[in-house]
């Protein structure tokens, strides 16, 4: 059977956020697969925003245009759907912990996400510890949601050239050696940690910056003004992250919660040692390669950093671990996945 498959194409408008990683990276995917037997249509809205009624009442009439299923790549369905629907919900810590979110934005979502779980099909999320806790907060069965591991771009996320690291660390204006964090600055990633960690390190390790890639999404006091040895990056281009991450002599990943964390698995990609806390979703997804510390602990990870730093056998062994845990992960192999769902759903 010829399926044919909708898929809400708004994350793919900016401003792009971590959902649109997973989106552009899933249609990457089916595109490989064999188009006689499957026909993904995106849809776009009809007007660019981000309101209400695109999600109540736009989608409502996308779903009845002959489609065998649709897909979600965030969070929301139409209420009333005219065909089988999926939909993606990559966390709900918003139901667990709203305080980490705008009040506005945690109601709203605290409201949508166990109506969405309620009306799908199915539900696709990347790790088992998000899809119990979908069970256990949104209240639907286990057997409606599939854990479906997200992918990593190997034809961008990939140790560069010497001559490519090195015209690309000149193009970001970094000439010392530099710990990383990417993603952005708001409490949840635990950047304040990290923070108070570097305020501990630093006075060791004289030669080091700590660079900070993403949006400040939220007053970050530390920050303000960023301290001399800190480096604020703001977004960086796609095709800059390789570079970033190979340069880096620690990626730091300090979160306090997340649902997959799709930088960590682009920078073992790339090669980098990635220091991470000890949270489920990295002990689920990243255990072997990755140095873990405890979440929230700003000592224990000046101590994780400060025994990397000065260990190299470690860190190589860290990188190659890295690379070889990156390669288990595809979005082809994600796509065909999806596939499988909807050729049950529909």
């Amino acid at each position: 059977m010829r399926l044919k498959v909708g898929f809400d194409g708004k994350p793919l408008l900016p401003p792009k956020a971590g959902v649109s990683r997973y989106a552009e990276g899933l249609l990457r995917g089916l595109a490989a697969l064999p188009p006689e037997e499957l026909e993904v249509v995106v849809v776009y809205p009809e007007k660019p925003t981000r309101t209400a009624p695109w999600v109540l009442w736009n989608l409502q009439r996308a779903t009845a245009r002959g489609f065998s299923v649709f897909h979600f790549p965030f969070y929301y369905t139409p209420l009333f759907p005219a065909c089988p629907v999926t939909v993606a919900i990559h966390d709900v810590l918003v139901l667990s912990h709203p305080q980490w979110f705008p009040r506005a934005w945690a109601n709203t979502l605290r409201w949508l996400i166990p109506k969405t779980a309620r009306k799908a099909s199915a539900i696709v999320t990347g790790s088992h510890g998000v899809a119990q806790e979908i069970v256990r907060l949104c209240r639907v069965p286990g057997e409606r949601v599939r854990v479906i591991p997200y992918g990593v771009d190997r034809s961008l996320f990939a140790p560069p050239a010497e001559a490519s690291l090195a015209q690309g660390l000149a193009e970001l204006g970094l000439n010392r050696p530099y710990l990383l964090m990417v993603g952005a600055l708001e409490p949840r990633r635990g950047v304040d940690t990290l923070l108070s960690a570097w305020g501990i390190l630093r006075s060791r390790f004289p030669e080091l910056e700590l660079v900070l890639a993403g949006a400040l999404r939220a007053p970050v006091p530390a920050l303000q003004p960023p301290p001399p040895t800190v480096r604020l990056l703001g977004y960086v281009e796609d095709r800059l992250l390789p570079v970033l991450y190979s340069g880096a002599q620690v990626v730091v990943a300090p979160s306090r919660g997340e649902g997959f964390d799709l930088p960590v698995l682009e920078a073992l990609a790339c090669g980098a040692c990635v220091v991470a806390s000890d949270i489920p979703v990295h002990r689920e997804v990243f255990s072997g390669a990755v140095r873990f510390f405890p979440v929230g602990d700003a000592e224990g990870l000046a101590a994780a950093l400060e025994e990397v730093l000065q260990d190299r056998e470690q860190r190589q062994k860290l990188r190659e671990r890295g690379l070889l845990l990156a390669e288990s992960f595809s979005w082809e192999k994600a796509a065909r996945e999806h596939w499988a769902l909807w050729r049950e759903v529909a």
